[in-house]
């Protein structure tokens, strides 16, 4: 790490009023969940049901991995003001590095996870899956990480000392946190989405009864079948129940894949906190985790393929807007083809009629030098127009991009006008050139200025060009208004459109909003010599 990413690094990690008001409740509620995962504790393996898990889980995902350490602080100073384990004296380390190591193992599970699905296009890189194969990581990281933590303390730090086996225990550790994580995490998530106004403009969905009636027998069903089973004899036998947490899932989605493992949950849990030998309580819960976990990814993955439905939609309907622009694209270069010879023999007359009407008074003289350089600034301008909509520039081709701004604004200044504002626009270096087609890159910053239009009318609106190392900069800004819905009017398809023309020009387009001002970048290499 260089100096000039540790103020980065400091920032990142650096707790504000939220944050901490947030831990200090955080801290409440882990001291309350870890007490109450007491009683499906067992000699030899840790809790089979341990929701403090889940509200760790919930936490990091919501707030970003940057909390990780202060939860480990926050985690290790609970339980030693708890009484979980004294913060000094011999066994001190090897506690205060095992209390510590479900949080750093979780937030570097959900930051794997994430880091990796992005790099898919896949059904796997949508939200709904990454959130479920984050939740099955962070159990199994943290168990897989006990014996690894533990070979780094000193010899005289203490050791785990369990009395069955080290794969057991550590199963029973991933079975309760999987638990906690799977039954309560996704509530907190969705309470915390209703907080922040996720949620506000969503309808309710629509229950139908039919369908819920079906799905509540075959999950009695299932279940009963799954305790006579056990009470038979023949142990925890999960394939009844995860046939039905499938059928759910598959069939609704995640949110009624939670109520189904409620359901079991809210049947089993309490039995199991019953008088049940270490053994059998094991078997239960691994069945139990099964369900849960099955349950739970086939709900993901049913919300997963609904995301990529409506996702290839708006390809769609972008596509096919895009067809449009083609077809009124083709249409405008016959209507410029049309007039632009009598356009031309216009400018043509009307410098003749400039020239023998030299002589006479002064506003003859004036009147037709108007229509002399009106008539050449139409026919410049159509002869830009049939270019710009020519086959010529449907390859690459190096393009100055004072050319482009011209284009841009010429084209959307009668509008700003009609709407009470203006462009206001300062003179762009000749020398600036980029590799790129002319009219997707023009249509791209037409995009941009529209919607700035649109979110501040009647407001002044400025485009600058800035050039950093090798990158040209191209910025729209506009003043945020105090308008209610200001700035989300439309469907945001010019947008998209502007985005993927940019990126397929090798650049970028992002937003960095200053005080009172909306501004959009878009960063485009510049071609190799423009500064020659």
């Amino acid at each position: 790490m260089n100096a000039a990413t540790l103020p980065r690094f400091f920032s990142a990690v650096r707790l504000g009023l939220v944050d901490a008001a947030l831990l200090t409740i955080y801290a409440f509620a882990f001291a309350l969940l870890h007490w109450t995962a007491s009683p499906w504790g067992g000699a030899g393996f840790f809790s089979l049901w341990y929701p403090a898990a889940g509200l760790r889980f919930a936490v990091l995902w919501d707030r970003g991995t940057r909390l990780t350490p202060w939860l480990m602080l926050t985690e290790v100073l609970t339980d030693g003001a708890v009484g979980v384990f004294a913060l000094t004296g011999p066994g001190a380390l090897q506690a205060i590095t095992g209390a510590a190591r479900p949080g750093f193992t979780c937030g570097l599970a959900i930051f794997a996870v994430r880091r990796l699905m992005t790099k898919r296009d896949d059904t796997l890189a949508l939200p709904p899956m990454m959130l479920g194969l984050a939740a099955v990581a962070a159990p199994a990281l943290n168990a897989l990480m006990v014996v690894p933590f533990e070979a780094w303390l000193p010899a005289d730090a203490g050791r785990y000392r369990i009395g069955t086996d080290i794969v057991i225990s550590l199963t029973g550790l991933a079975v309760g946190d999987l638990l906690g994580i799977l039954v309560l995490a996704p509530l907190l998530l969705w309470v915390a989405a209703l907080y922040d106004g996720s949620f506000r403009r969503r309808r309710l969905p629509r229950v139908a009864v039919r369908p819920l009636l079906e799905d509540g027998l075959v999950m009695a069903l299932c279940l009963l079948l799954t305790a006579s089973l056990w009470r038979a004899g023949l142990g925890a036998q999960p394939i009844p129940s995860l046939l039905a947490g499938a059928w759910i899932g598959l069939r609704h989605g995640r949110t009624p894949a939670w109520f189904a493992i409620l359901a079991q949950v809210a049947v089993f849990l309490p039995y199991s906190a019953g008088s049940l030998d270490d053994s059998r309580r094991l078997e239960l819960h691994l069945g139990l985790a099964a369900v849960v976990l099955v349950t739970w990814l086939a709900g993901s993955f049913a919300d997963a393929q609904k995301t990529s439905r409506a996702l290839l939609d708006k390809r769609n309907r972008l596509l096919f807007q895009a067809e449009r622009l083609k077809t009124l694209r083709a249409m405008s270069v016959a209507v410029i083809h049309e007039i632009s010879q009598p356009l031309s023999t216009l400018a043509i007359e009307a410098a003749h009629l400039k020239s023998v009407t030299a002589h006479l008074d002064a506003d003859t003289v004036a009147s037709a030098d108007l229509v002399d350089r009106k008539a050449r600034a139409l026919a410049n301008l159509v002869r830009r127009l049939r270019r710009f909509g020519g086959r010529d520039v449907d390859e690459p081709s190096p393009v100055p991009v004072a050319m482009l701004v011209q284009t841009a604004c010429q084209i959307v200044a009668s509008e700003a006008r009609a709407a009470g504002g203006r462009l206001e626009s300062p003179a762009v270096p000749v020398d600036l050139v980029v590799h790129a087609q002319e009219i997707e890159l023009t249509q791209a910053l037409v995009n941009l200025l529209r919607n700035a239009l649109a979110a501040s009318p009647g407001e002044a609106l400025n485009l600058a060009v800035s050039v950093h190392t090798e990158e040209v900069l191209i910025t729209v800004s506009n003043p945020v208004l105090e308008m209610p819905g200001a700035q989300t009017r439309g469907m945001g398809i010019g947008l998209a459109i502007a985005r993927t023309i940019v990126e397929a020009h090798g650049g970028t387009l992002y937003r960095r909003d200053e005080p009172g001002f909306v501004r959009f970048t878009i960063s485009l290499p510049l071609l190799a010599g423009a500064f020659a």
